[in-house]
C-alpha cells in the first residue's frame, strides 16, 4: 500500500516483542539487554535530572520482573555517576526465588555494592519517600513495578504508589511501559477507574508498542524514547503512520489538468437543523483539492454564501458516475434517511460514511460493496456498529476496530486519542497526529469531507483514510501549538487548517 520503499514505523504486540528478546537472548551474553535497557534508563534519566534542581535524588521502584531489574540497574549506574540513588520494593510486589534470571543477577549484584531495594510496609512509608518534608528536594522516580506483562489492576501499595504520583506529579520516568497500562491496547488493566502509572517520560525496550499510542495511555507515558537494545529483525503487527508517511501518499498535481482531473464529491446529509454538518464536510472536500463539490440535502437547498463554489444538488437526482460520496453528516435517522443509505450502499461507488449513516447501517446486515467504504465511527458509533458496549470498544480500540472492518468490509477510522484505521484484510495503523482540540462539535464532519476529497483525487481508501486523519489530526496540533491550549477550536476554522497541514507536506517529501 505504500507509495516508496521506505520501511513504516512498526508497532509490535507483546507476544512479538517477547519473540524479538527471546531469539535476542539466544545470541548475546547473560545479562547484556537487561544492561543495555538499564544504562538507557540511566541515560535517560541524568538528561532529565539536568531540568531538576541540583541534589535531586533518584529513588527507583523495583518490582519482582525483569522491569525491576533493569530500574535497579539503572539505579546502581546513577549511584557510581554521583547521584544520590536507592531502590525501594513494595512488600506485596517483592522479588522471589522463581525471579527471572537477569532480574536475580542484578539483585545478587546490589546485595554486594550493598544497595539491595529497601522494603516499603506502608502508605505511610511510600508518601515519606515521594514526598519528603522540607527542605529535602522530591524526588526524581523511576517505575520498575510492573511491565508489558501485567495481567490484573494494580492494588495495595502498588495503586497507592500511581495515586500518589497522580497527587504530586514527581519527575518520573517508566521503564518500558508505566505501570498499569496495557501494552496492547492502551487501556488502563482493570479498566478506567483503576490504577496507572503516569510518567514524565517513558523509554520502552526492543520496540515501539500500540499500547503507548492510543486510549487512556496517551494520558500517561509522557515523552516517548524507543531503546532498540540493538535487537533487529522485527515484523510489525501494526504501523505508526507519521508526517513521513503522509507525505509519501500526497496526491500529484500536474500542470496539465482541470477541476475534472481531481474528482467530484458529492455530500449528501444538512437536514433541517444540520445544514452545517453538510457544509462542513464540504469544506473540508474542497480544502483536500477535490474538484468539484455538491451538497444533497434531503430537505432542500443548502447554501454556504462565504463558499458559493460549493454546489447543491437534488438528493433524488442518480448519483454522477464517477462520483465519491460522503454521507451521514446531518443526515437524520427518519424513512427518508433509511432510503438514502440503501441507494448509496446499492450505487457501488467509492463512500464515505459518517454519523447518521453510521447508526442506520448499524441496523443493516453486512453486505459487500461495489468498491470498499470508509467508515468513520467515534466510540459509541463503533459500538453500535458491533453491537457491544463503548468500554469493551476503549478496551482495545485497535481489536475493536479491525472486527468491524472484517465485518462489515470496510475501511474503519476509529476515532479517538491515538486514532486507529483498521483494513478488512487485517492490518491497521495509529495515526501520528490529533488532540483534545478536536473534541468539539463538527470536527467529524470535516474528517469525512477530507477523506472524500482525497478518495476522489484516486487514493485507495486505506490511503485516504490515513491521509484524512493524518491531516485533520496535524492541522488541529497545529492550531493548538499556536494558541499554547487545546480548547476553543472551530470546526468551521479546520478546513482551512487541514488545506495548511496537507501544503505543508510538500517541505517533508523534501527532508
Amino acid at each position: 500500500m505504500r507509495r516508496d520503499h521506505r520501511p513504516p514505523h512498526p508497532l509490535l504486540r507483546t507476544a512479538s516483542v517477547r519473540a524479538l528478546e527471546h531469539a535476542a537472548l539466544a545470541v548475546t551474553g547473560p545479562g547484556a539487554l537487561m544492561d543495555r535497557a538499564a544504562a538507557a534508563v540511566a541515560d535517560a534519566a541524568e538528561r532529565l535530572a539536568r531540568s531538576l534542581p541540583a541534589g535531586t535524588p533518584v529513588r527507583a521502584f523495583c518490582g519482582p520482573g525483569n522491569n525491576g531489574g533493569d530500574a535497579l540497574l539503572a539505579a546502581m549506574m546513577l549511584r557510581e555517576r554521583g547521584f544520590d540513588a536507592r531502590a525501594f520494593e513494595l512488600a506485596e510486589a517483592c522479588a522471589g526465588s522463581n525471579s527471572p534470571a537477569d532480574a536475580a543477577r542484578v539483585r545478587e549484584q546490589a546485595r554486594r555494592s550493598g544497595m539491595t531495594p529497601a522494603r516499603i510496609e506502608s502508605l505511610a512509608g511510600l508518601r515519606e519517600l515521594l514526598d519528603p518534608a522540607p527542605p529535602a528536594p522530591a524526588p526524581l522516580v523511576l517505575d520498575g513495578l510492573f511491565g508489558i506483562g501485567l495481567a490484573r489492576p494494580l492494588s495495595g501499595l502498588a495503586e497507592a504508589f500511581c495515586r500518589l504520583v497522580d497527587e504530586l506529579r514527581p519527575p518520573l520516568v517508566a521503564v518500558d511501559v508505566p505501570s498499569g497500562i496495557d501494552a496492547d491496547t492502551g487501556a488502563i488493566v482493570g479498566g478506567p477507574g483503576a490504577a496507572a502509572v503516569r510518567a514524565t517520560l517513558t523509554v520502552t525496550m526492543i520496540a515501539d508498542k500500540p499500547g503507548l499510542r492510543t486510549g487512556a495511555a496517551l494520558d500517561h507515558v509522557g515523552e516517548l524514547r524507543i531503546e532498540p537494545l540493538g535487537v533487529t529483525g522485527a515484523r510489525s503487527d501494526g504501523i505508526l503512520f507519521t508526517r513521513a508517511d503522509a507525505a509519501t501518499l500526497l496526491p500529484g498535481r500536474p500542470r496539465d489538468s482541470s477541476k475534472g482531473s481531481f474528482g467530484s464529491v458529492l455530500v449528501i446529509g444538512g437536514a433541517a437543523g444540520m445544514a452545517g454538518a453538510a457544509l462542513l464536510a464540504g469544506r473540508a472536500a474542497q480544502c483536500s483539492g477535490a474538484g468539484k463539490i455538491w451538497i444533497a440535502s434531503p430537505d432542500g437547498p443548502v447554501f454556504d454564501p462565504g463558499q458559493p463554489q460549493l454546489m447543491t444538488r437534488s438528493v433524488n437526482a442518480p448519483f454522477e458516475r464517477r462520483a465519491t460520496i460522503v454521507a451521514g453528516c446531518g443526515l437524520g435517522a427518519d424513512s427518508r434517511a433509511e432510503a438514502l443509505l440503501a441507494r448509496i450502499l446499492d450505487s457501488g461507488l467509492p463512500m464515505v460514511l459518517d454519523a447518521d449513516a453510521l447508526n442506520l447501517l448499524a441496523l443493516c446486515s453486512p453486505a459487500g460493496h461495489g468498491t470498499l467504504p470508509v467508515l468513520t465511527p467515534h466510540p459509541l458509533e463503533a459500538a453500535r456498529l458491533s453491537g457491544s458496549e463503548v468500554g469493551e470498544i476503549q478496551a482495545d480500540r485497535i481489536g475493536a476496530a479491525c472486527t468491524i472492518a472484517e465485518t462489515r468490509r470496510a475501511v474503519v477510522v476509529l476515532k479517538g486519542a491515538g486514532t486507529v484505521v483498521a483494513h478488512p484484510d487485517g492490518y491497521w495503523a495509529i495515526v501520528d497526529s490529533g488532540g483534545p482540540a478536536l473534541a468539539t462539535a463538527g470536527t467529524g464532519d470535516v474528517l469525512a469531507g477530507l477523506i472524500g476529497g482525497l478518495r476522489a483525487q484516486g487514493l485507495s481508501a486505506w490511503e485516504a483514510a490515513l491521509l484524512g486523519c493524518w491531516a485533520h489530526g496535524h492541522a488541529a496540533d497545529r492550531w493548538a501549538a499556536h494558541c499554547g491550549h487545546a480548547a476553543g477550536l472551530s470546526a468551521a476554522e479546520l478546513p482551512e487548517l487541514a488545506r495548511g497541514a496537507l501544503a505543508s507536506l510538500h517541505f517533508a517529501r523534501n527532508e
